[in-house]
């Protein structure tokens, strides 16, 4: 995938032919609670129009099948993939004894994805009949049939298939299938919520989640050096690292701005984002790669979304492209409608041009958002003034001018709450250094006494002292990887960058073998910034 594809969606929105999957509708007066009890994710938390992905799991926690739902007013929606949409629906029928749900499949002719910001902005024209939202693929969007005419440029299947691999969404028959444990997959970190009640499969997913993590789940090689195949063959094939022969297994390979990446099933000591590691395979390929979590690409969060279609929104101002500037300020609202700063930049281009109406009923959609906006009245006070309305004029200054005041009075608030709070903070780490120091006096070599003191230390600067501390806790316990980062911390603050080193790599070791995997990417994350800085 190019990065103008990723820009494409980014900025405008794309469509794409979508085959092989299907819509369930379920009706009845008990569809949420049932489906509640048998899905991973939590319905009773859904509000209407909204969707979420999903997953059906048996009792010993592997897939029966995965896809999104979606909750409308008078029903709820499936999205499943379609060679196991029937035998999925079978199954949750014989889970209903009294309870009032129905189930039956949705004729969706000329299925199509439909990607990206103008995608977004363009949801409410699409009759909801015809219309699954979604999120996923790295963006925000719809699925959509029928024979609605949507005019957005074509995304190629090659690029569809980069989005899918790099967010970490799988294909059904190809990544997963029935009998899969979804702590294997990608999906327990977007389908699954850990605080609804019961489901089926709940209980091995608690227990594999609060325990050290799965054995083996779905990570990103970047190839750093050695030539991956560009043939689908290099799908299913394991590999070695070091002593392990069995290290992982390719489930992907794709390429993304200059870079190729392998989507594999990583076993958890080698799970170290960052971490390079070289892979030999059995026809004597040795590739050298950086390990990278998943999702490398993620559904852009709306806020931020908002503000980088802002940022080429003013580009395309200054280029005298108003036009364009207004329609992705456009964008910018239908991702994050509480974005106050788009609100304001499309005002001011619509007072450029004089339209004062358009630029008033922005401002007081402005003030729905956020009410206490002093811009809004401001610019509502211009608007009226320019048509002429000199007593709403001068009523909407008033109120920018009071507005101001709250703000400065709530700023003087928080300064005061802030100075309250640094305050409790210093009280509550001099308790705690206190406590500790009380256990080293029983006990000088106890290693969470030592740990605790040496972190508050690391906290206060007081980086030689706390080294001492640290060495003895590690002393004490030479695998205790949280004490094996706060030394690290303390090493770099003092400037020893050298012993620093030599610690968070042999504290990235000793954190993956054990499981402490995100202790183990603090100190990679922190390696990897200290080699980068000598080079």
């Amino acid at each position: 995938m190019n990065r103008s594809a990723s820009e494409l969606l980014l900025y405008e929105g794309a469509q794409t032919p979508l085959a092989g999957w299907s819509v369930v509708v379920v009706e009845g007066r008990h569809r949420r609670r049932f489906l509640h009890s048998q899905l991973t994710s939590d319905l009773e938390a859904l509000a209407p129009g909204a969707s979420q992905p999903t997953a059906y799991l048996d009792r010993s926690g592997r897939l029966q099948a995965f896809g999104f739902v979606l909750v409308r007013d008078n029903r709820i929606e499936l999205l499943l993939p379609q060679s196991v949409a029937q035998s999925a629906v079978e199954r949750l029928e014989t889970h209903v004894i009294s309870d009032d749900v129905s189930f039956r499949f949705l004729e969706t002719p000329r299925m199509r994805l439909v990607l990206g910001a103008e995608a977004v902005r363009r949801l409410p024209e699409i009759p909801p009949e015809n219309c699954f939202p979604v999120r996923a693929w790295a963006s925000r969007g719809c699925v959509a049939w029928g024979d609605i005419e949507i005019d957005l440029p074509n995304l190629a299947e090659a690029d569809l298939d980069t989005l899918r691999v790099l967010s970490g969404l799988p294909t059904w028959g190809l990544d997963v299938g029935p009998g899969t444990p979804i702590h294997e997959t990608s999906l327990v970190g977007t389908a699954v919520s850990f605080d609804k009640g019961c489901y089926l499969g709940q209980e091995t997913v608690a227990k594999v989640a609060s325990g050290r993590g799965a054995a083996k789940a779905p990570m990103l090689l970047e190839v750093v050096d050695g030539e991956s195949s560009t043939e689908t063959r290099m799908v299913g094939k394991r590999f070695a690292v070091g002593s392990r022969e069995r290290a992982g297994e390719v489930l992907g390979r794709v390429d993304w701005e200059g870079a190729s990446y392998l989507q594999v099933l990583l076993y958890r000591d080698l799970r170290v984002e960052g971490r390079e590691l070289e892979c030999r395979f059995e026809d004597d390929l040795v590739l050298a790669v950086r390990v990278c979590g998943l999702p490398l690409l993620e559904t852009p969060v709306p806020k931020q979304w908002a503000r980088r279609l802002e940022l080429r929104a003013v580009e395309e101002f200054s280029a005298d492209r108003e036009e364009s500037a207004m329609r992705l300020l456009e964008r910018a609202l239908a991702v994050c409608p509480s974005y106050a700063d788009a609100y304001e930049s499309l005002g001011v281009v619509l007072g450029r041009h004089k339209r004062y109406d358009e630029a008033i009923e922005l401002m007081k959609r402005l003030l729905v958002v956020d009410p206490a906006s002093v811009m809004a009245h401001t610019n509502l006070s211009l608007y009226y003034n320019q048509l002429g309305r000199i007593e709403d004029a001068e009523r909407e200054a008033a109120e920018a001018m009071r507005a101001g005041m709250r703000l400065e009075n709530e700023e003087r608030d928080r300064s005061s709450a802030q100075v309250r709070e640094s305050e409790v903070v210093a009280e509550d780490r001099k308790r705690r250094a206190e406590m500790f120091r009380q256990v080293l006096e029983i006990d000088p070599e106890d290693a969470l006494g030592n740990f605790g003191l040496g972190e508050l230390l690391v906290e206060e600067e007081r980086f030689a002292e706390a080294a001492v501390h640290l060495e003895r806790a590690l002393a004490a316990d030479p695998r205790y990887s949280a004490a094996i980062l706060a030394l690290g911390r303390a090493q770099e603050g003092a400037g020893d960058l050298v012993l620093a080193r030599e610690t968070y790599r042999r504290g990235v070791e000793v954190a993956a073998a054990k499981g402490d995997l995100a202790t183990a990417n603090k100190m990679q994350e922190r390696l990897a910034g200290l080699v980068e800085n000598s080079e």
